[in-house]
């Protein structure tokens, strides 16, 4: 690391499909918004995934672990991949249960947050009727991940009818 005022440890987790194009060019802004502010990023790259469980044998294996647990900030890609690929995998070692999971619940990550932006100059762009979206929109959602689908362990349960 150079000498800037700010400096972050990022760790890159480009994932599988599409991620590592993705991730690409998010290192591009990154090291754009380095060259062109008092802020620098070391970026470190780790194997997360399907990929990831094909060369070490883990989604989440304990390397990536360390570069995450050394960094201020983790950047994910999308994990997985289709239905006849993730089949070679066992399903503890799938994308959700192998590496989503395990993430969220060693970093306490509990909520997603989804920005949703139009700008007035964009709406003709959206299926949205105009007198709806009117000067645009700018909208957070946040979605909660503790329980259930997204965070929870995975049971079959009886219902009150003694049905699964």
């Amino acid at each position: 690391m150079t000498n800037k005022t700010n400096a972050y440890k990022i760790a890159i987790l480009a994932g599988d499909a599409i991620g590592p194009e993705i991730m690409a060019q998010a290192v591009r802004v990154f090291e754009l918004v380095s060259k062109h502010r008092d802020v620098e990023f070391e970026l470190t790259e780790a194997p997360f995934g399907a990929h990831a469980y094909f060369e070490h044998g883990k989604a989440f294996p304990d390397e990536t672990k360390a570069v995450c647990d050394a960094a201020d900030a983790i950047l994910k890609g999308p994990v997985g991949l289709s239905h006849a690929e993730s089949q070679k995998i066992p399903v503890e070692e799938q994308a959700e249960r192998g590496a989503i999971l395990p993430l969220r619940a060693r970093y306490n990550t509990f909520a997603n947050f989804r920005p949703i932006y139009l700008s007035r100059d964009m709406a003709h762009f959206s299926p949205l009727k105009r007198e709806v979206i009117q000067d645009g929109i700018d909208i957070l959602l946040i979605r909660e991940l503790v329980g259930g689908l997204y965070f929870g362990e995975k049971e079959r349960g009886v219902n009150a009818d003694g049905k699964r």
